[in-house]
């Protein structure tokens, strides 16, 4: 506000803003204040000398209206008179910009009826970054699971544009970038490999290879990944340069929504602040871009500051500069320490900052085929073993060192009951079921332990990828093809290695196969092992779980095969031993050698009918061990689906 003196009879008031000033037009008046309020600009008497009157009445408060001139007496009634007009040249506030994400009353409980999130209020307008802050376990995550869409609130909506994002979740998935705390792409792999195999699965189907080569490029460029395009993502990449390959892979379908749960987490105090500047940048390109963080550096770069307490209540909703002054903190850190007591809100929590206009519809998402799908995870899965070079390195010498292992059974007779001597009543073939006991554990050793720890390590990659169309039946079918054949071969190899130089089944067993027959039995035995470690690393909840449940299972297999401690007649454990596919595997592999002979000769020995030397026995086992593979890898599937 500025005043422009003029004689005693005219004073004029230019009005330039609406905050609070005295003015004194002289000193023969004393003071006079202008006041904006909701009924329009008021005239105060703060100590005018002998008083205001207005036609001939004292008068300590008068409205004055924009562009019309008022006459007042100064001093006594008959004094002299002072004209004062105010011209409001202030041009009108403007309108706050439309809320495109909207959080309207938000409340999220837990399974035991704790609340996570407590009737979250507030909306955010395009063109924002906004900063989730609080305590731990004040229910940043859980807010921002919300507000992605990934969990429904049990009170409460979230709406994106007009829509609510729980009920048109599937035609905005698209829309939503989400970077969660864990890394969304495999560490084996380059920065290039990682983005190319993302887009393949993201973009629509009809995308172009050269439309996703460009979209490839500008997400690097735009995240200044240039320089590290060719670099292995997991150990070749600083924390910082993760994450922002992380935020490139979410930017490849251009989401208008970007939410991301502690980027700057372990980052040193400059990268931190380069984030969230990057980010800053994002969001002004017309992105909403919602952070929650634990890490004070860079909110001076956001746009609105959301500060959670206890039991996830919305304590502030704001600008960052107003944060200090409605806490009465003098610094961040005493911000936080008080932020761990159970604080009341400091603010008015405000209503969503505009309506929005209504919702246009919504096209269709993105479609994504079928077949493609399932050939790129294929390839990927490929590239990432090949790009394991420890990995591969184990893979190869496992057989060797397991085949070894079996050269320590006594004998040369290998598998041949008629190469081996006449003991008292019957042939000993001692020799020849370690063999083979050996090569059971060794399969089943081989099916753990490639497979045990792939999906729950890839379980951040995977729900993000569910999220934006990634079909989960797909995505564990290749897992299952890939690595079953993998470990196949090896229990081929296996065998082989382990019976080279040895005599075979005598006669060449029931189909005149040699080494080969028994390869094939040992070969399904650590592919179907291996569905059986897809379907425990689906059910287990950390990495740190799945070693006693490799040990569990070689060692379940190894007792319920037959090959170690008598089954047969014994009741349950032989009902329970069908369940096992160590168990037809070893039946097949001992009709071929035909160990049920050496059996009979020994005196009350109970023949298993398992072990009979016929083409369709063995083919029965090789199917039943084949049926429960099947079933198994279903089981797998539903703890994939049940696990997103």
């Amino acid at each position: 506000m500025s005043v422009l003196h003029a004689p005693l009879t005219k004073l004029q008031v230019r009005v330039e803003g609406s905050s609070r000033e005295f003015v004194e037009p002289s000193a023969r008046l004393g003071r006079l204040a202008f006041r904006r309020t909701e009924e329009g600009w008021i005239l105060l008497d703060m100590g005018v000398q002998g008083g205001l009157f207005l036609d001939g009445c004292r008068v300590e408060r008068l409205a004055i209206p924009a562009g019309r001139s008022v006459t007042i007496g100064v001093g006594e009634p008959g004094g002299p008179s002072l004209e004062l007009e105010v011209c409001d040249d202030t041009p009108p506030a403007p309108a706050p910009p439309p809320a495109v994400l909207i959080a309207d009353d938000v409340s999220v409980l837990s399974p035991d009826g704790r609340t996570l999130v407590d009737r979250a209020r507030f909306g955010l307008a395009a063109g924002s970054l906004t900063a989730v802050i609080g305590p731990s376990g004040a229910g940043k995550s859980t807010l921002l699971r919300v507000l992605s869409g990934q969990t429904a609130p049990d009170r409460g909506r979230v709406r994106w544009a007009g829509h609510d994002l729980v009920a048109d979740r599937d035609r905005l998935r698209s829309r939503i970038g989400v970077v969660p705390q864990d890394d969304i792409l495999h560490p084996q792999l380059t920065v290039q490999q990682g983005l190319e195999y993302a887009a393949l699965l993201r973009l629509p189907g009809q995308t172009t290879e050269l439309e996703r080569a460009l979209t490839v490029d500008a997400v690097v460029d735009r995240m200044g990944l240039t320089a590290h395009r060719h670099q292995r993502i997991g150990t070749e990449l600083s924390g910082g340069q993760r994450k922002r390959v992380s935020i490139a892979t979410e930017l490849l379908t251009a989401p208008p929504l970007l939410i991301l749960d502690e980027p700057t987490s372990g980052l040193d105090p400059g990268l931190d602040l380069a984030v969230m500047q990057q980010l800053h940048g994002l969001a002004e390109e017309g992105r909403v871009v919602v952070v929650a963080t634990h890490s004070l550096l860079g909110l001076e770069v956001c746009d609105t500051v959301v500060v959670l307490g206890r039991g996830g209540r919305v304590l502030y909703v704001g600008p960052p500069d107003g944060l200090l002054a409605a806490f009465g903190c003098v610094d961040h850190p005493e911000l936080f320490t008080a932020l761990e007591s159970d604080l009341a809100p400091v603010t008015a929590l405000p209503t969503p900052v505009a309506t929005p206009a209504p919702p246009e519809p919504l096209p269709e998402p993105p479609s994504h085929s079928g077949p493609r799908q399932f050939a790129t995870l294929v390839r990927r899965n490929l590239a990432v073993i090949r790009a394991d070079r420890f990995g591969l390195a184990l893979m190869m010498l496992m057989p060797l060192l397991l085949a070894g292992l079996s050269r320590v059974v006594q004998g040369d007779a290998g598998l041949s009951l008629a190469a081996t001597r006449i003991a008292g009543q019957g042939v000993d073939a001692a020799e020849a079921g370690q063999r083979l006991t050996v090569l059971i554990v060794a399969a089943a050793l081989i099916g753990m332990a490639m497979t045990v720890r792939e999906l729950v390590k890839e379980r951040a990659v995977l729900r993000r990828e569910y999220a934006v169309g990634l079909s989960p039946g797909l995505y564990f079918a290749s897992k299952v093809l890939v690595l079953a054949t993998i470990c196949a071969l090896q229990g081929a190899v296996v065998t082989w290695l382990a019976l080279v130089g040895l005599p075979g089944p005598d006669r060449g067993g029931i189909l005149g196969w040699g080494h080969l027959e028994v390869a094939v039995p040992i070969g399904a035995l650590a592919a179907a092992t291996a569905v059986i470690g897809l379907t425990v690393s689906a059910l287990v909840r950390s990495v740190e779980q799945t070693m006693p449940s490799l040990v569990a299972v070689v060692m379940a297999q190894l007792v319920l095969s037959g090959a170690l401690v008598q089954v047969l007649g014994r009741p349950v454990l032989e009902q329970v031993a069908w369940l096992a596919p160590a168990r037809w595997a070893h039946a097949a592999a001992a009709a071929s050698v035909n160990l049920e002979r050496a059996k009979r000769r020994v005196v009350g020995a109970e023949p298993d009918p398992l072990y009979e030397a016929t083409l369709s026995q063995w083919g029965t086992n090789l199917a039943v061990l084949a049926l429960l593979a099947l079933v198994i890898g279903l089981v797998g599937l539903r703890a994939v689906r049940r696990g997103l």
